[in-house]
């Protein structure tokens, strides 16, 4: 496992756990401030229904599930939340959830057994991580909602694990393709961006980080996430998780289109500051991979994929993933100096990495 080792002291943790699960740990709470003047939300042709019963039935619907993944059982009960995506039991939770953890258990609501869980895979590029629990069938699973349908303004709700019991937040999706960075879940002092995320008023504590944001017709549209020094939480977007879901799901593991160089995504008020064109600055090329083949540079800032222009919707990396795939042959248009140049390559294949 790439991710660094935690101690976990299982017995103790057990223990603690049966005594949760003991005393009603399956036992729903559901948290839905009042509103003073609620709204009416369309979620079907010819349905209209207020925003407060929507956001009930859709906590309702999802809860049985979100699963709770703990990580640490002593000196204190560390856990986060993730979901189920398949009925034998693979888990979508955040990178960061399971980050420095040699055990994983996972708590199923209404199912007071404790579950062993194993990490499948993980994208440092989109801090999704994908787990297994053996020896399940029929569970409950949450579908993915459509991330061209999700808009700034329309609600949201969030819902923890049981081991939390399946508290719900209510919020707003405030902004879309937001960057974000984040703790680097594979060394201390180290830090990743998340290029493409949902912000949300949305209250994230640690219990519900990992679990699903959803819409009000209960689909999944976003991963919880906490932010760090801000009032505003985040939220994984589904535009991009989907295709490292599949993938692991299909395969094992990710392997996604690579140029062979570091870059990092400049918005158009950052690029403006600097004097720079909108696009992905280029860091650093490794020394066979095929951007250095191609005769691009550190100090670079790539504009554009065949006809796809880089903007704040289409950071290169989930761009790559979307629309390209590995042997492809494609025209990079890039800035050098003040001056626009384009230059072919070939996509080699790699599997995202951290840092």
């Amino acid at each position: 496992m790439l991710i660094r080792a935690r101690p976990l002291l299982a017995a103790v943790g057990v223990a603690l756990l049966s005594a949760v699960v003991a005393s009603g740990v399956t036992l729903a709470v559901l948290r839905v401030e009042s509103r003073t003047n609620p709204q009416s939300v369309d979620i079907r042709p010819g349905a209209t229904i207020s925003e407060d019963s929507a956001i009930i039935q859709a906590a309702a619907r999802a809860r049985p599930a979100v699963v709770s993944i703990v990580t640490q059982q002593q000196p204190a009960l560390v856990a986060g939340s993730g979901y189920l995506v398949t009925s034998d039991g693979y888990i979508v939770t955040s990178v960061d959830v399971v980050a420095g953890s040699s055990q994983l258990t996972v708590l199923i609501s209404g199912d007071s057994k404790l579950h062993d869980a194993r990490l499948i895979d993980y994208d440092c590029q989109t801090a999704v991580a994908v787990l297994k629990i053996d020896q399940v069938s029929g569970l409950p699973t949450l579908g993915f909602g459509d991330p061209a349908a999700v808009v700034a303004g329309q609600p949201l709700v969030a819902v923890a694990g049981p081991l939390r019991g399946g508290a719900v937040t209510r919020g707003i999706v405030r902004a879309l393709h937001l960057p974000v960075t984040i703790a680097d879940p594979t060394a201390p002092g180290r830090s990743i961006q998340v290029s493409d995320t949902i912000q949300t008023d949305a209250a994230i504590d640690t219990d519900t980080a990992g679990g699903p944001l959803l819409n009000v017709g209960g689909q999944v549209i976003g991963v919880a996430m906490q932010g760090e020094g801000t009032s505003a939480s985040y939220g994984l977007n589904t535009a991009d998780i989907q295709d490292d879901v599949q993938q692991i799901l299909q395969n094992g593991q990710v392997t996604m289109p690579w140029l062979g160089a570091t870059t990092s995504d400049l918005s158009a008020q950052m690029a403006a500051l600097q004097k720079l064109p909108q696009g992905s600055l280029v860091q650093a090329v490794s020394a066979a991979g095929p951007a250095a083949g191609a005769g691009l540079q550190a100090g670079d800032v790539i504009t554009a994929l065949d006809e796809v222009q880089l903007d704040a919707a289409h950071p290169l990396a989930l761009l790559l993933r979307s629309q390209f795939h590995i042997d492809q042959r494609v025209t990079v248009t890039y800035s050098r100096a003040g001056t626009s140049s384009q230059v072919q390559l070939t996509l080699a294949g790699q599997h995202p990495t951290c840092g």
